[in-house]
């Protein structure tokens, strides 16, 4: 289900796109051969009018195509129509080019504003506010005073920024310096965290050392044939504390497990509005792991809803920006070697794993929500001024209207070796992070395998 799930997101994001094209040319009187949801041969499909609407046989993409474009009028087989691509006039062509990436970009911002309008169940550091829960002993956190129960205000000038603002940015930026506002009891601080750094899949991230204030951990579902299950641990329970030490975060509950070592812990709990305590067993995660666990699955989101719609546009576009922002850092980074280009690109097959984990773990929410991001990545992709890519159409049609400026135009053997010269990058590209994604699964496997050995023994 879970790849599945990535077919039909990844169908739905070429056809959302492709529909872009497709509307703003009919409206403008472009005429519109072909509409496909795939690239080479044709497998199914049907004509209404003009266009043939079809399916082809490689599913990692989409394309319209137009009435006289280059390839055709370069080959002399014009057939001089005022309703073929290149005879409009250039703000037509540029508006097509444009409606494909501004159809995702749309779609990006409309996906968390309808959720919020009809209410859903978001992650709990998406919607409250940044209180600090626990800091981790020997931490940047902890170096730079912080404390539990500190509010962070802002960061970097980050005016009210939510946990899940921070915590990318933190992830971001390794080794860097952060700037704090800080209300500790009234108190205004600006305490400066010099960040600290883990590796992660051979990527340097960023860590400060630090968790949100929760006040208990509820149970969402729990195992069967489990310590939970034994103990008696329900779905709605709220544990909010371990041998009488008070909850703050699901990591210091997981901390809490790792410590006891498979020694009994007393959870005081509430049900139903009444407190009561359960005496429970940690067991190993098992592999190579040193953690406990009792098999239960928390429940770490809150219902958001609203209806203001001015409220819900502000969040998706908030939602939005925040993945820009990332998004440009990592982006300067790549460029300044901070961060490797193979670490940092994934493929079809990259983007299928990561569908289906998702989806698995959130169902399709998680799935629509993933949908959001990646439908923003593609219209911005699609924006860069790469032959074959709409931004390589937008850049010939700005071309052409400067050279025509200075009475020049641009030859259609210019067209056509831009094109070739896109298309080969395309191709070294697509290459490049399908074969990315394969080494990234066979070293997944090979680090996953003494682990399993090592749990059948």
């Amino acid at each position: 289900m879970g790849y599945l799930a990535f077919i039909i997101i990844l169908c739905a994001m070429v056809v959302i796109h492709e529909f872009g094209h497709f509307i703003v040319a009919k409206l403008l009187g472009i005429s519109v051969e072909t509409f496909s949801v795939g690239f080479g041969p044709r497998l199914f499909g049907f004509r209404l009018g003009e266009t043939d609407y079809r399916f082809s046989a490689v599913p990692l993409g989409g394309y319209v195509k137009f009435r006289g474009e280059n390839l055709e009028m370069i080959q002399g087989k014009s057939e001089g129509s005022i309703d073929e691509f290149l005879a409009h006039p250039k703000w037509k062509r540029f508006l097509v080019a444009v409606a494909g990436p501004v159809f995702n970009i749309a779609t990006a911002i409309l996906i968390p504003t309808v959720a919020i309008l009809i209410g859903f169940q978001d992650r709990i550091e998406n919607a409250q506010e940044m209180v600090v829960g626990r800091v981790v002993a020997g931490s940047a956190a902890a170096a730079a005073g912080l404390r539990p129960g500190d509010r962070i205000l802002a960061y970097n000038d980050n005016e009210h920024p939510t946990w899940t603002d921070f915590m990318l940015d933190v992830r971001l930026r390794p080794n860097e310096e952060i700037t704090l506002r800080v209300d500790r009891q009234g108190q205004t601080l600006t305490p400066v965290v010099r960040l600290q750094s883990e590796t992660i899949d051979r990527e340097q991230m960023g860590t400060v050392g630090i968790d949100p204030y929760l006040g208990f951990v509820r149970v969402a579902q729990v195992s069967r044939e489990t310590p939970a299950a034994r103990a008696g641990l329900q779905p709605g329970d709220k544990i909010v504390a371990v041998n009488g030490e008070p909850i703050t975060a699901w990591t210091q509950f997981k901390e809490m497990l790792r410590l006891s070592q498979g020694q009994p812990i007393t959870l005081q709990l509430e049900r139903a509005g009444a407190r009561q305590e359960l005496a429970a067993t940690p067991e190993p995660v098992g592999g190579e792991s040193k953690d406990y666990r009792l098999g239960f699955y928390p429940d770490l989101t809150t219902y958001v809803k609203t209806a203001s719609l001015g409220t819900a546009l502000r969040y998706g576009l908030d939602s939005n920006w925040r993945i820009l922002r990332s998004t440009g850092v990592f982006l300067r980074q790549l460029f300044s070697g901070q961060r490797s280009v193979r670490g940092a690109v994934a493929g079809p097959i990259g983007i299928a794993q990561a569908t289906s984990e998702t989806y698995n773990a959130a169902g399709w929410a998680g799935a629509v929500e993933l949908m959001g991001l990646l439908s923003l990545n593609l219209g911005i992709f699609n924006l860069l001024p790469i032959p074959v890519l709409d931004g390589g159409v937008i850049l010939l049609i700005l071309v052409e209207g400067l050279l025509g400026l200075l009475g020049l135009t641009l030859s259609m053997q210019a067209r056509e070796r831009f094109q070739q010269v896109g298309f080969v990058f395309i191709i070294l590209l697509m290459g490049f992070v399908i074969v990315n994604d394969i080494v990234r699964v066979v070293e997944r496997r090979m680090g996953e395998q003494p682990a399993v050995q090592q749990q059948n023994k």
